[in-house]
């Protein structure tokens, strides 16, 4: 198999680019929300926050603790994902089998979780871990979304009020992103022992992942 990675890197990119979600509509985050890896699509990472400035930081205490022991094979040590928060829920992802979390902001409370066992697909993947977090998605209505890529390298999206898979995306809530990838020759990458992943989070623009 071709080792080469920059071909594979940009169709990996095109790919992406070609899967859409429904209409965003007007939905617009607040200003105290953290919707996005890097808390804005122009990536910012910077909200508008008054309640903590220099006179009161070092002040600041832990208001509660999640751990993500028990969210895989073993515990993971290290965690470098970007939590998002969006009307008062953190999603996040960790563990070694990358599950995804919604947590109560303030209490710290578990809402829900999603894992997905995926064998030796994601045992041997070259991106493992919890990786660098997930997307969120909204038509301002109701209809709220969080997408993310397991260590198998699936593309997954989850209804962000349950935790639940959104069937009419891609195939039952899946889109499989090493179909269509290519050796050197040509040949379809093995879906098992194919050497491809994504550690870094997903972005929706303009209603496209």
């Amino acid at each position: 198999m071709s080792r080469s990675r920059a071909p594979l890197g940009w169709a990996v990119i095109a790919w992406l680019m070609c899967l859409a979600v429904p209409a965003w509509s007007q939905w617009r985050p607040k200003d105290t929300e953290w919707p996005t890896y890097t808390a804005d699509l122009a990536g910012s990472k910077y909200r508008p926050f008054d309640q903590i400035n220099a006179s009161n930081f070092n002040k600041l205490e832990i208001a509660w603790r999640f751990k993500t022991d028990n969210l895989g094979t073993r515990p993971e040590y290290k965690l470098e994902g970007t939590p998002l928060m969006v009307n008062g829920v953190i999603y996040t992802t960790g563990g070694t089998r990358r599950a995804v979390v919604a947590l109560d902001a303030k209490t710290g409370e578990l809402i829900w979780m999603h894992s997905m066992r995926e064998g030796l697909r994601a045992a041997i993947s070259p991106r493992q871990l919890s990786g660098r977090g997930l997307a969120f998605w909204s038509d301002g209505k109701g209809d709220d979304r969080v997408i993310y890529v397991t260590t198998g390298y699936r593309l997954v999206e989850l209804n962000a009020r349950n935790g639940q898979v959104i069937q009419s995306f891609g195939k039952d809530g899946i889109v499989d992103l090493k179909l269509g990838m290519v050796t050197g020759s040509g040949q379809q990458i093995d879906l098992e022992k194919g050497e491809a992943g994504l550690h870094a989070a997903p972005t929706v623009v303009n209603d496209v992942v």
